[in-house]
């Protein structure tokens, strides 16, 4: 074998570890004042990607998700903070209820769950049969802030997202 097979050959090797490194091992978001982890493969999305409305965007911490099926809606993530106005109980409410009015939305669970030591509300819901999505929402409240991770895409992708979406919300910690 020639030398220059055999450096071409552990460039292969070399790229492949690098590339399966990468996907197996999760990265970090640490900024905007949370942290939290997300699948190797993932990368942060732009707000074109995530199809945010510059309205909504106002309030986005972060995107992430797949960015190969990202501007399809297949898999997003992404990370709310505001301003808390009345208790949680009253804004998962009000959030359900636009949820219904804006997206057609069914509720199917609401369970409480604990995001970085505060208990949360972990609720799943389909939209419509046009945007055909399913979503979970998770609804926290900590230091006067309300932080809403919104965890979905598309309905037949959704379920195998599970161990991604909780790698996220076990992960998530308010930093500031």
């Amino acid at each position: 074998m020639k030398w220059y097979y055999a450096l071409f050959l552990i460039f292969l090797i070399v790229m492949s570890v690098l590339f399966i490194y990468r996907a197996v091992m999760p990265q970090s978001y640490n900024s905007n004042g949370v942290y939290f982890d997300y699948p190797g493969t993932w990368a942060e999305l732009t707000p074109n990607q995530s199809n945010n409305s510059s309205s909504a965007s106002k309030s986005n911490v972060v995107a992430v998700g797949d960015p190969n099926s990202a501007e399809t809606g297949n898999i997003i993530v992404l990370v709310q903070k505001t301003n808390k106005s009345g208790t949680l109980e009253e804004i998962i409410e009000a959030s359900k209820a636009d949820l219904k009015k804006d997206w057609g939305a069914t509720m199917l669970s609401d369970n409480i769950i604990t995001v970085d030591g505060r208990q949360a509300h972990d609720i799943v819901y389909v939209t419509d049969s046009e945007t055909n999505k399913k979503e979970r929402m998770v609804i926290f409240d900590k230091n006067n802030m309300v932080y809403c991770i919104i965890l979905g895409g598309s309905a037949s992708a959704f379920d195998g997202q599970k161990d991604n979406f909780d790698l996220i919300v076990n992960s998530f910690r308010v930093t500031e």
